[in-house]
């Protein structure tokens, strides 16, 4: 197991650091700047009203922009799934695979000292991504699982 120790909000920008593997320029993506679009699939929180959904597509729902350095990139797509929990903390993967374009990893994360499990599935190419993300555990009302969408795509040279 790969252990990370993170800081900040959960799903927004800056990722993790790693020891830099020896990654194929096909099996990594272009260093530059990328637009990320985050978008709410469902929540499952049994007993909650409607209300929370709508509450949670409200913000969870984001387009971002960040930059991925060379240093990063020799993560591989690494560097861009380790993005997916800023704010939690000891993080470690049960599963990282990422091989002919087809991501599937599984993540588990303490987020407000509760356990988080993100399973992420998608495809990736040097320049774009689309991620499906599926949170399970503790969301301090009680277990349920809330599934994301996050689509990014190079626009150009770091600025």
């Amino acid at each position: 197991m790969v252990k990370y120790a993170l800081g900040g909000a959960l799903l927004a920008g800056a990722g993790l650091t790693a020891a830099a593997q020896d990654v194929a320029d096909t099996e990594r993506p272009q260093a530059g700047e990328y637009r990320s679009t985050v978008t709410f699939q469902g929540l499952d929180l049994p007993g909650a009203p409607p209300q929370v959904a709508e509450m949670m597509g409200r913000l969870m729902s984001t387009t971002t922009t960040y930059c991925l350095t060379e240093a990063e990139i020799d993560e591989g797509f690494q560097a861009i799934t380790d993005r997916s929990m800023k704010g939690a903390e000891d993080c470690s993967y049960d599963r990282y695979g990422f091989a002919g374009g087809q991501l599937d990893a599984e993540m588990v994360c303490r987020v407000d000292g509760r356990q988080m499990r993100m399973n992420m599935t998608g495809t990736a190419d040097r320049t774009t991504s689309d991620i499906t993300m599926k949170m399970s555990g503790d969301f301090g009302v009680g277990d349920g699982t809330m599934t994301l969408r996050a689509q990014a795509e190079r626009i150009g040279a770091c600025s």
